[in-house]
């Protein structure tokens, strides 16, 4: 089982169910999702990501040793708290931001990154080295709250095709809010190159886990 970590504090179970719910639809990957407490804003800055940390953390070991997870996923694209949270669990820690990066450049070598912020975390940037193109954005959508706004897909559009024209060959997202108004599927009907949502995008780490944890436990 997957253990999600969601940096959104919230008791509406729908929203804080999202992700394990479409990592089951998508690889019908079992999960328990847990969030942190008291920001119900998430992370937004680096003020709130620090804030956010210990928070992480101890939540990651309390999922460690109390339920039956073999392996934790920080489900924010920052990946905030990742290193920290390794050195305290003894299972692997993944981050959305990590697992995205990774999986487009799988699928191809010059990645074009669209978020909502002016900048593109720096995890990721790091993971994505040599194959890291370009980011962009739209300054009309820099909350989560702006994606449902109508238009709100139209314009995240124009934003990719942006970054296909400058040379990118892979799109990947770099906000896990896309999953929520189901960006993927919008964009596959109209671009030309692979698309990477984080929420996928973790469960298909998890899905390399779980096979390797299935194919030890054989040889044992």
């Amino acid at each position: 089982m997957l253990g999600i970590i969601r940096v959104l504090t919230t008791e509406d179970e729908s929203v804080l169910q999202e992700h394990g719910n479409e990592m089951k639809k998508y690889a019908r990957v079992d999960s328990i999702t847990k969030c942190i407490q008291d920001q119900p804003n998430g992370i937004y800055n680096d003020e709130s990501e620090q804030v956010a940390i210990p928070k992480i953390v101890k939540l990651a070991k309390k999922m460690a040793e109390e339920f039956n997870v073999d392996a934790i996923t920080i489900s924010c694209a920052a990946d905030p708290a990742i290193d920290e949270s390794r050195d305290v669990v003894n299972v692997p820690v993944l981050g959305a931001g990590v697992c995205g990066a990774h999986t487009a450049c799988m699928v191809g070598s010059r990645v074009g990154v669209i978020g909502i912020t002016d900048f593109i975390p720096g995890r990721m940037k790091k993971e994505l080295g040599e194959h890291y193109h370009s980011h962009d954005y739209s300054e009309k959508l820099r909350k989560t709250t702006d994606l449902f706004k109508e238009g709100a897909k139209e314009e995240l559009l124009q934003v990719a095709q942006r970054l296909i024209d400058s040379g990118a060959d892979v799109i990947l997202f770099a906000c896990t809010g896309f999953s929520t108004i189901r960006l993927k599927e919008y964009f596959v009907k109209y671009l030309s190159v692979p698309v990477i949502d984080l929420v996928e995008a973790q469960a298909i780490a998890y899905q390399l886990i779980e096979r390797s944890v299935g194919n030890a436990s054989k040889n044992v």
